[in-house]
């Protein structure tokens, strides 16, 4: 009996960080085409290459925002969104200081770091909520 417990517990382990590695992808791919069509770049564009840094990116500094909300699960939830908007713009304004502190304040004045950073914390938000919110809600039911 209580092997049979054991590989349960172990089979929904494994298939919850499958779903996990699944919206860190979906979200990497929806990020990399809402990027390409942001900077309007008309030539070409490694989106694998693009894909594979957001994919990157989404796990150093979405995943730990995921694993603490996660703890109570919530559909939807309009908190859980500000949150990671909050966040997603706090890395967008990382990278700038990293990149070039000099310029920053002008980084700040583009339009363009609020749409990616709102429009990143969306498509994560969406995609974690479709499949990892209502496995979860389930799951502690």
């Amino acid at each position: 009996m209580l092997r049979k417990l054991t590989l349960r517990y172990e089979w929904g382990n494994n298939m919850q960080v499958l779903r996990i590695i699944f919206v860190h992808v979906l979200s990497a791919l929806s990020a990399a085409v809402v990027y390409v069509f942001g900077i309007n770049h008309d030539g070409y564009i490694p989106y694998f290459l693009i894909s594979v840094i957001l994919y990157i990116l989404y796990l150093m500094f979405a995943a730990p925002v995921q694993y603490f909300l996660n703890r109570k699960p919530k559909r939807f939830n309009l908190n859980y969104l500000l949150i990671y908007i909050f966040f997603s713009f706090l890395v967008w304004l990382f990278f700038a200081v990293i990149t070039d502190s000099k310029n920053t304040l002008d980084f700040l004045m583009e339009y363009e770091i609020y749409l990616l950073s709102i429009s990143f914390a969306v498509i994560f938000w969406i995609w974690y909520s479709i499949f990892l919110q209502n496995k979860a809600k389930t799951a502690a039911k």
